[in-house]
């Protein structure tokens, strides 16, 4: 099954043609006309888009692996109609739990999907959300290297004993934080092999050389 046969298969899911289905997504007909003809692929936006309005996976849209709605068990199953998810983007961007990793080019690698009365309870935005994953064994054993962790990048005011992803240069790393007085904060590792790193609250900001606190860590997962 293609793309285009995907995209009329949810449709018909929601027992609309395609005009209407593209109304009902607040896409432009045409933008969808051409992913039928195989003109263009879908992208992110419109993935995003159609998992918020029919909790249809991206990655079943795109290439028809795992299951077609977030949150079935099943491939193929429809959706129950309490089916209320959100999908978050997962970049190819790791935070070291280390001695600090070069971030990368942030593509956007796929999707994970988060119910949206949990990211409500927490107050989440999902507009300032992202997946990173996690390199090294400095912040062990709270996070594993290759580890996934949830970023709210709205969160950037820094916090006692909480959880953040911080640019240090070329580095990206994930530490926890605490202040040692108006002038300075230190970076904290889990792991107590590895020391705390004392940074000067002059020195943050955004610009090249500076430390950028890029948000918080407020969700993590662990694969087995």
């Amino acid at each position: 099954m293609a793309v285009a046969d995907r995209i009329r298969e949810l449709a018909a899911d929601k027992g609309l043609n395609i005009k209407d289905f593209s109304a009902f997504l607040d896409v432009s007909e045409r933008t969808i006309q051409n992913y039928l003809a195989g003109i263009s692929l879908p992208n992110g936006r419109f993935l995003t888009d159609v998992a918020e309005k029919t909790g249809a996976s991206p990655a079943w849209i795109l290439v028809g692996q795992g299951p077609k709605y977030m949150g079935d068990t099943h491939q193929n199953l429809h959706p129950p109609g309490d089916v209320d998810f959100i999908s978050v983007p997962r970049y190819a961007v790791e935070a070291s739990a280390g001695d600090g990793s070069l971030p990368g080019d942030e593509e956007t690698t796929g999707f994970y999907a988060f119910n949206r009365k949990w990211l409500a309870r927490r107050g989440l935005s999902p507009a300032n959300l992202a997946v990173i994953s996690v390199r090294g064994d400095s912040m062990e054993p709270k996070l594993c290297s290759g580890d996934l962790i949830l970023i709210d990048r709205a969160q950037r005011q820094i916090a006692d004993g909480l959880a953040f992803v911080v640019r240090l240069g070329t580095d990206l790393l994930v530490k926890h934080v605490q202040r040692l007085g108006p002038d300075s904060i230190s970076l904290i590792s889990a792991n107590k092999l590895y020391p705390p790193r004392e940074i000067a609250l002059s020195a943050l900001g955004d610009q090249a050389g500076q430390i950028e606190v890029v948000g918080r860590v407020v969700a993590s997962m662990h694969e087995w």
